[in-house]
């Protein structure tokens, strides 16, 4: 909690909420999205070229009032109350300048990237993430995510963010029979091993065929389009959060799925080349919706007092 006030005829410094809490590892990430190149604030042309708005996207849904953003808050902790209190404040301080596009809750994790880590389960039931990059492989962070010399200066040591709201529709999902459901994410959902092998962190064989002569993962099953074995190589470090957010009145469903975050060197060339093959082809298109999608650059974080975030651009 930040500094108290106790002047009866002032509002409080501090929202209050997180008074007596410890500080539950919380974490502030800060990207800056397209937009804010636009020319409003004097950066017109300091815009990287890796933010380049994402491009319409095969199957996106998208809804304009929960997507894109001049600027980007992420606040992360192992309390949601002290999560939700440095929003807060930050929203409140930014009073009469800034105000709030969008807002998404998630909790929970539905990616691995720790060596450390067991691998979560998504809302669907299905492990998420098995073969995501882990956060000690220094060779993949450099090739695949942090920006290097080939970007500005303010940019070095950060990273590209992308987020997609990903409606799951569990309706109809929890009615398909379970080797459907396997086929449709090429993965045992017990297990989370892949389609043909026995433990979930054995090497996926997009090789393998059954006894009918058939590839054992099939050709629209999620792991195999999304996958660096059928994308050049590519990867991207994935971090997103399951979410619910009540009832959709309007489908007479629940309100529920994967707030999908990632982050990469350039998403020109790994996010929106993956995700435009998977919009087209992914045998999971059938039971999500893309409803919300943004682009920010982050720029590595501060260092000192007295640091800013985009210090290097202004």
């Amino acid at each position: 909690a930040g500094a108290a006030n106790d002047d009866p005829l002032l509002p409080p410094d501090d929202t209050g909420e997180a008074i007596g809490l410890g500080p539950a590892d919380l974490t502030i990430t800060v990207g800056f999205g397209p937009s804010l190149f636009d020319g409003r604030f004097g950066l017109r042309g300091e815009r990287p070229a890796p933010l380049e708005p994402i491009p319409p996207l095969p199957a996106d849904e998208l809804d304009p009032r929960i997507s894109d953003g001049d600027l980007c808050v992420q606040a992360c902790a192992n309390d949601p109350q002290v999560a939700f209190h440095a929003v807060h404040n930050l929203a409140k301080i930014a009073q009469g300048t800034a105000v709030m596009r969008w807002c998404q809750l998630g909790f929970g994790r539905t990616s691995r990237t720790g060596a450390e880590q067991e691998t979560p389960r998504n809302l669907m039931g299905f492990k998420d993430g098995t073969n995501n990059i882990l956060n000690d492989d220094a060779d993949a962070l450099d090739e695949f995510v942090w920006v290097g010399h080939e970007g500005p200066e303010w940019m070095r040591g950060g990273s590209y963010l992308v987020s997609r709201r990903i409606r799951m529709l569990i309706e109809p999902w929890d009615r398909t029979f379970l080797q459907e459901q396997e086929n449709v994410f090429g993965r045992v959902k017990s297990s989370g091993a892949p389609i043909g092998s026995v433990h979930e962190k054995d090497e996926v064989d997009l090789e393998a065929t059954g006894p009918d002569g058939n590839p054992m993962i099939p050709a629209d099953a999620h792991i195999r389009l999304a996958g660096p074995a059928t994308n050049g190589g590519e990867m991207i470090l994935r971090r997103g959060y399951s979410f619910t957010d009540g009832f959709d009145f309007t489908r007479g469903q629940l309100d529920v799925g994967l707030f999908f975050i990632c982050f990469q060197k350039d998403p020109r060339a790994q996010f929106v080349p993956i995700q435009t093959k998977l919009g087209r082809m992914d045998r999971l298109n059938e039971y999500i919706l893309h409803t919300g999608s943004a682009l920010f650059a982050v720029p590595a974080g501060i260092s000192a007092e007295g640091d800013y975030y985009g210090a290097g651009l202004i």
